[in-house]
């Protein structure tokens, strides 16, 4: 990966998330930095995934439902109405 290809990733986090990954880093033998890049590209890998799962089931940028779609009828609505709790 080139240096114009990484961008700089900031912020606070709370003490026990980092001493855990500084914990596993130091095992490791490893920055604390390429442990979080190794956790977040695996993050990243995962939602990638479940993305491309959504498109290729749900089709691409569906805009109602299949039952909607499939009658053709213009009276249902777009999406289900989601019950309150």
């Amino acid at each position: 990966m080139a240096a114009t290809d990484q961008v700089e990733l900031r912020g606070m986090v709370a003490r026990q998330i980092i001493d855990v990954i500084d914990a596993v880093s130091m095992a490791r033998r490893q920055s604390r930095v390429e442990l979080v890049e190794e956790i977040l590209r695996a993050w990243s890998e995962t939602r990638l995934h479940e993305a491309n799962l959504v498109n290729a089931v749900a089709g691409r940028n569906p805009s109602r439902p299949e039952r909607a779609r499939k009658s053709n009828r213009a009276d249902l609505p777009l999406w289900p109405e989601v019950p309150e709790r």
